[in-house]
């Protein structure tokens, strides 16, 4: 199946999506427009069931998705198909079923419930988020604090093209040229090092944080403690490294006008899951009451008149 999608459609789909983001009176029409949008011979796809499609995106990043032409045309795709093979199964009156009947009123009602669920904290009270933010900083600054970072250079002496006894042997001698001479890292890295990255930075790397390099790599040059200091060739998949520290930089806890909006945001999201959770609560505080004789009727339509195999519900 080919889909030819226009580049005009594409551009209206992003400015018409950036209008509606903009005009309330226009987000109130989403999901009305029975237009077609796309037509593959009897299947059609609305201009509406596209917009009750991209809903079910988060609106922070709704129009990202929508700028991106790829993505819009795997989501026309994917609906179009849907409605081919719904199609078909109406024709042949598969949906008429019992049982399809049951489960496609089932994923309705799941369907509506999560939707439900998200109109609730969406819509939850609004709170001074700022002055909430504001004091779960003040209560807990570290969480905000930022990584340590440290400052690195390094001389890998790879295994590829010799073997791991000569890679480390000559790993050795380099190392002890440094402990000769530590000033002449540098050059050392000219002429030794197989990293191919070192033509453009040295075989330096300014901004290291945790996880940023292989396990050994890591854990060596975090343990580093002055700057200057050289360790020994530590051995990872690439080969044998040889690091120097050029500079530790702690994690800081940054003032909260600098992490603000991102607090804001965070207390945001917190206020309404936590709305969330205790209208939950309170819907389904009641109990559960499972009628006399269900587990033995459920058993029986499946293993006859074996009632040992009867669901063991708890009391």
């Amino acid at each position: 199946m080919k889909i030819f999608l226009t580049s005009s459609l594409v551009v209206f789909l992003i400015f018409g999506a950036e209008a509606q983001a903009q005009d309330s009176a226009a987000s109130a029409e989403l999901g009305a427009s029975t237009e077609p949008l796309a037509v593959m011979g009897d299947v059609t796809l609305t201009q509406g069931e596209i917009d009750a499609a991209l809903s079910k995106i988060p609106e922070n990043k709704r129009l990202l998705f929508i700028r991106d032409g790829n993505k819009v045309e795997q989501l026309v795709r994917s609906l179009i198909t849907n409605k081919a093979l719904a199609n078909e199964a109406i024709k042949a009156g598969y949906d008429q079923q019992k049982l399809v009947k049951m489960r496609l009123e089932l994923n309705k009602e799941a369907e509506l419930a999560q939707d439900w669920l998200s109109n609730v904290a969406t819509n939850a009270p609004e709170a001074d988020f700022e002055a909430i933010a504001e004091e779960k900083y003040l209560v807990k600054p570290e969480a905000w604090k930022t990584e340590d970072r440290i400052d690195v250079s390094h001389i890998l002496i790879s295994t590829d093209g010799r073997s791991r006894q000569e890679a480390m042997d000559l790993a050795g001698y380099v190392w002890q040229q440094l402990d000769l001479d530590p000033l002449s890292f540098d050059s050392l890295v000219e002429e030794y090092s197989d990293d191919s990255s070192k033509s453009v930075n040295g075989g330096r790397f300014k901004n290291v944080k945790r996880n940023d390099m292989v396990p050994n790599f890591e854990k060596v040059a975090f343990a580093l403690a002055v700057p200057g200091q050289i360790s020994a060739p530590t051995e990872t998949n690439y080969g044998f490294h040889i690091i120097r520290l050029n500079e530790k930089m702690p994690g800081t806890i940054p003032p909260f006008d600098a992490i603000k909006e991102q607090a804001i945001e965070q207390a945001r999201v917190e206020y309404r899951k936590e709305y969330r959770e205790k209208y939950l609560r309170q819907l389904l505080s009641g109990n559960i009451v499972l009628q006399d004789g269900a587990a033995e009727a459920l058993a029986k339509r499946y293993f006859g008149e074996n009632l040992e195999l009867a669901p063991r519900f708890s009391e």
